[in-house]
């Protein structure tokens, strides 16, 4: 099975890494200094457990590996839409795309360009991110995945896929309520990402102050709400289970959107806690948690987009 990886961070990278050193035909696409080093000198995946390096076929031309049989999507929420677009001269009419991406509407985005029957969705339950150029860092457990059809179907492509992983040495499970698992991944994100960022706090300290732990779980208590009233089947206890979740994270642990927002980079507020702010007003559920988050957090990413702007408010001019 000849793969693709879109986005070459701390999930792709991560997943992809392991995939490269079990011997699959994989291929990655990446960007600036990162793919340099991943030209020059190989991926190197650091663990708590081990570390590898493994040489890989790395470019920043989708055309330059062609088609493939399975496309992990690994981008950012806010890049689906233009990623779709970069990769189409890699998917032809039986490649199957997976996206371990955060947020609740990307499935959707990628059926709008490539069919709803080519998508597999997906999520990775992982604390990893791109240390240096070349370098992926991954601390807490193991990253594991979960993803399934659509249909809920246990299809043959689906067990082939799942033979791949677990050969590679990466815990992955099917499941046949893929939207279940991806609400409550999304509720478990909205929360953690949402008030370590507000906060400008790792999970550890959020979790540690009073305050912030119930802010956490009042904002998973939204996301909660508003995907019961989309007819969203979530278990019972949804939200125990992501803050039991969040307790078995590392407390140094720092969400992508925090890290960032302090590196200046545009975050994915709007797939995340302003996604929930959007559809509740549609269906007049009350989030004002959310609604706090997304609102503070618009401002930062617009000061980021755009720095002039901000500066001149800044200082008056």
């Amino acid at each position: 099975m000849k793969i693709g990886v879109m986005g070459t961070g701390g999930v792709g990278g991560y997943f992809g890494g392991y995939l490269a050193r079990a011997g699959m035909d994989i291929h990655f696409l990446a960007r600036g200094k990162h793919l340099q080093a991943l030209q020059e000198d190989g991926l190197e995946v650091v663990t708590n457990n081990e570390n590898f390096r493994v040489r890989i076929h790395a470019t920043s031309e989708p055309d330059d590996i062609g088609p493939v049989d399975l496309l992990l999507f690994c981008v950012k929420a806010h890049d689906t839409e233009q990623a779709a677009r970069y990769v189409e001269s890699m998917v032809e009419e039986d490649t199957v795309i997976l996206t371990l991406q955060n947020g609740i509407d990307n499935v959707e985005k990628l059926a709008q360009y490539f069919g709803e029957e080519k998508i597999l969705g997906g999520t990775a339950y992982i604390e990893s991110t791109i240390a240096s150029p070349g370098v992926i860092a991954h601390s807490g457990q193991p990253g594991r995945i979960v993803f399934g059809e659509l249909t809920g179907e246990r299809t043959e492509r689906v067990e082939r896929i799942l033979d791949l992983f677990r050969k590679a040495g990466i815990q992955a499970e099917v499941s046949d309520n893929i939207h279940q698992v991806l609400w409550s991944k999304f509720l478990f994100i909205c929360g953690v990402h949402g008030v370590s960022t507000l906060s400008r706090s790792s999970l550890g300290l959020v979790l540690a102050c009073p305050e912030t732990r119930e802010l956490l779980a009042g904002v998973m208590r939204e996301v909660e709400s508003l995907a019961r009233k989309r007819g969203v089947d979530l278990p019972a206890d949804a939200v125990d289970q992501a803050m039991a979740l969040a307790e078995s994270y590392n407390k140094r642990f720092k969400p992508s959107m925090l890290r960032d927002l302090e590196w200046h980079r545009k975050t994915e507020i709007e797939a995340l806690n302003g996604m929930v702010v959007r559809m509740a007003r549609d269906l007049e559920v009350p989030t004002p948690y959310n609604e706090v988050i997304y609102a503070v957090m618009r401002l930062e990413n617009k000061k980021i987009e755009n720095p002039v702007w901000a500066s001149q408010l800044s200082t008056g001019d």
